[in-house]
């Protein structure tokens, strides 16, 4: 089983629309609503890809209790729901006709108590000591102080179990991150400018971040730039992997996908460009789809055979 944290859920609703102006009264012809949050995207994605993924996260008031059923009915999944009185968020999605045109409301983040982040933090190391944990994710933003630091306290206790973590954050997440690293992890590109602190961040300015994170113990890196080219490091090698050209339905998801592809690749044992190519094919078929993590297995395949890869030396070199 994988386990598959995510510290700020949501419910996501999409609504579509005719075309529509500001100040206009809009009448909605057809409402979507699946769970949100990265981690609960990762986990969909690891489902479709055979794998038995289970969502462990944080969900409060009537939201909440939606999202939970929508996890169980809709995804076939078991959640680890941590209770929060901070009522679970919504984004509104409103999607216009049959367009790419879309625009994201989000609810403000919830206030996560000191309590509530205490008991995560137990569930998963009850969790990782229960023996069926093959692998960790951790995915997305911290909602508040008391969830900044518990990614970095999750990837220690994955690394006294043996089991690798796999790590997509950013911001206070990210930053307090120390100590023990991730097995894997990725970061888009504007995500890894601001961690780097580079505003101008090139290609050069990847594979150094790439190369830090190998110091530090990391195995599996990847830096993505949506439809553009992203940089890899894998098993100590730096590859440039191009995706093929589509025209996306909706690319929300694709880097959980990723996510997903580079868990699945790694259980199998997978080479280091078998395994770019299936992340990336992951990634694809996800934008291919409407709802984040609803990839479907033969496209993964037949996208993941149309990713280019160009090798560029082993990590610390040019």
């Amino acid at each position: 089983m994988i386990l598959c944290v995510t510290l700020n859920p949501c419910l996501d609703r999409t609504l579509t629309v005719p075309s529509w102006q500001p100040g206009d009264l809009v009448r909605g012809t057809a409402v979507r609503e699946v769970v949100g949050g990265k981690g609960n995207n990762v986990a969909r994605a690891l489902k479709r890809l055979g794998r038995s993924a289970r969502p462990l996260t944080f969900l409060g008031g009537p939201v909440g209790r939606v999202c939970e059923h929508l996890l169980s009915s809709e995804d076939g999944l078991d959640p680890i729901v941590i209770p929060s009185e901070s009522p679970t968020r919504v984004i509104l999605t409103v999607r216009t006709g049959t367009t790419s045109e879309q625009s994201a409301f989000f609810d403000p983040d919830p206030a996560i108590l000191p309590a509530e982040a205490e008991s995560m933090l137990r569930a998963v190391e009850s969790a990782l000591g229960g023996g069926e944990v093959e692998a960790l994710t951790l995915s997305g933003s911290s909602p508040s102080p008391a969830t900044h630091e518990l990614f970095s306290e999750m990837i220690g206790m994955a690394r006294s179990h043996r089991i690798p973590a796999f790590l997509d954050t950013y911001g206070p997440a990210l930053s307090a991150i120390w100590g023990f690293w991730p097995t894997a992890m990725q970061l888009n590109r504007r995500e890894a400018a601001a961690f780097a602190r580079r505003p101008g961040f090139s290609d050069a300015d990847a594979l150094a971040l790439l190369q830090n994170w190998q110091s530090r113990g990391v195995e599996w890196g990847a830096i993505t730039d949506g439809p553009r080219p992203a940089m890899f490091l894998a098993h100590g090698k730096k590859y440039r992997a191009t995706p093929p050209e589509v025209e996306a339905v909706n690319p929300i998801g694709s880097g959980d996908s990723m996510l997903a592809g580079a868990v699945d690749g790694r259980l199998r044992g997978m080479g280091p460009e078998s395994m770019i190519r299936h992340a990336m094919g992951c990634a694809v078929a996800n934008a291919m789809t409407w709802d984040a993590g609803s990839l479907e297995p033969d496209e993964v395949e037949r996208w993941a055979d149309e990713v280019g890869i160009e090798p560029m030396g082993r990590a610390g070199s040019s």
